[in-house]
C-alpha cells in the first residue's frame, strides 16, 4: 500500500568522490521491497522540493531509508547537502516494479554509475534471506575510484557464493594491477561473463541511452526475448 509519511533526516554518507547516501529514519509500519524506490519532498530557501529515489538499502536493513545519489552544483544537490540530522522531510512509498526477490532461480544485473542503487538494495536482501538464485552483476564505472558500493558488494560476495561481481572501467586507461574488464558493456562481455545469459532474467538499471543500449544487445543481439529483460532508466542524477 502506498504511503505518505514524515520522518527525519539522519546523516549523509560518502560512497565515492561526488557520491554520497542520504539516510532518513524509519517510522516504522512502512513495508517496500528490494528495488523499489520513493518519492522525497522537502522545503529549502522557501521553494517545494520534490524527487524520484530508489531505496539503496534493502528491507533487511531496519530503522532507516537510504537513497544514493551523484552530487552536482545543481540546487537539488545543494538542498541536499543543507539538511540537518533532524530536519523534516516526506515521503511517497513504496513505488515501483524493479522488483527482485529470489523469485527466478537465474538473475543477472547489468549496470552502470549510479543505477546500481536498486540493484544494491536487492543483492542485499538476497544475500541477507539466504536466497538459492545464482545472481551475476556487471557494473560498468569510468575508472576504479568511481565504483559505487565496491567494498558492500564485496562482502555480500563472501557471505554468498551465489552471487558473482564482474566490474569494467570506461576509463581508456586502467590503474596499475587492474584485473578486471575494460570496455563499456557489449554482448561479447555479456557472453564472456555470463556464458548462460539465455537461461537468466535480466535487471538493467542506469542512464536511459545505457538501458535502451544493453536492451537493444540482449534482445537482438543475443536474442532474449522481451519478457526476460527488466528495466529501471535513471534520469536527472
Amino acid at each position: 500500500m502506498i504511503q505518505e509519511i514524515e520522518t527525519e533526516f539522519q546523516k549523509i554518507i560518502p560512497r565515492t568522490e561526488g557520491v554520497a547516501s542520504f539516510r532518513f529514519n524509519d517510522p516504522g509500519g512502512i513495508v517496500f521491497r528490494p528495488g523499489q524506490f520513493f518519492e522525497l519532498f522537502f522545503s529549502w530557501q522557501g521553494e517545494k522540493i520534490a524527487h524520484y529515489f530508489s531505496f539503496s538499502n534493502s528491507p533487511t536493513e531496519k530503522g532507516y531509508f537510504e537513497f544514493t545519489k551523484r552530487l552536482s552544483a545543481s540546487p537539488f544537490s545543494q538542498a541536499l547537502l543543507a539538511l540537518k540530522a533532524g530536519d523534516k522531510v516526506r515521503m511517497k512509498l513504496p513505488l515501483g516494479r524493479f522488483i527482485f526477490e529470489g523469485e527466478h532461480p537465474k538473475a543477472a544485473f547489468l549496470s552502470g554509475g549510479i543505477g546500481i542503487t536498486p540493484i544494491r538494495s536487492i543483492c542485499r536482501y538476497l544475500t541477507d534471506t539466504g536466497s538459492k538464485s545464482l545472481v551475476s552483476l556487471l557494473y560498468s564505472a569510468r575508472t576504479e575510484k568511481d565504483i559505487v558500493f565496491r567494498e558492500d558488494f564485496e562482502e555480500m560476495a563472501k557471505r554468498n557464493p551465489r552471487l558473482s561481481l564482474f566490474y569494467t572501467l570506461t576509463d581508456c586507461v586502467p590503474p596499475p594491477g587492474w584485473r578486471g574488464l575494460q570496455g563499456r558493456i557489449d554482448g561479447r562481455m555479456v557472453g564472456k561473463t555470463i556464458p548462460d545469459y539465455g537461461e537468466r532474467i535480466f535487471y538493467i538499471c542506469g542512464p536511459p541511452a545505457m538501458v535502451k543500449s544493453l536492451t537493444g544487445i540482449l534482445e537482438n543481439e543475443l536474442g532474449l526475448p522481451p519478457d526476460r529483460v527488466v528495466r529501471e532508466n535513471f534520469t536527472g542524477y
